[in-house]
């Protein structure tokens, strides 16, 4: 089906954008500053660098971990790789969304939702364009459908 190969596609690219962890200190913190928007940052400047490796670092180990996952339910125990691409999606947004409450110190898990949609969201998004005219991001891709089984 194809809501399935969507899910399966975006947990690809999610998990190239995600595991590439010194790389993307710079991103983190940015998605913090435009979270925040034009106000003053409210953390200084060594300790907003900080949270951003910690919680880059953090994210990087969960989406290793729920990548683990989604093999062991698709190898080991034989579920359907569809439905558990699905669920696995399901279970990673808040999870990433956790890890980014926790990073930041935010009072509430949708301040962290937001920092998680626009961290993974911009570079996923110029990378799907980039990828879609130049076809640069092909190999990461590769690496990562490898661990995940397509959908029947």
């Amino acid at each position: 089906m194809e809501l399935y190969k969507f899910f399966w596609g975006a947990l690809a690219w999610i998990a190239t954008v995600a595991v590439l962890w010194p790389a993307n200190v710079p991103l983190l913190a940015l998605a913090y500053k435009i979270q925040n928007g034009a106000a003053p940052l409210s953390i200084a400047r060594d300790e907003l660098w900080y949270r951003s490796l910690v919680g880059a670092g953090l994210l990087a180990l969960v989406t290793v971990g729920f990548f683990f996952l989604d093999y062991f339910f698709i190898d080991w125990t034989d579920f359907p790789p569809g439905p558990i691409h699905l669920v696995i999606f399901m279970a990673y947004i808040p999870a990433g969304a956790y890890v980014m409450l926790i990073s930041f110190a935010f009072a509430e898990l949708l301040e962290g939702l937001g920092v998680l949609i626009i961290y993974l969201g911009l570079p996923l998004l110029a990378l799907f364009l980039v990828n879609a005219v130049l076809g640069i991001w092909e190999g990461p891709l590769d690496v990562a459908y490898g661990f995940l089984r397509a959908p029947e």
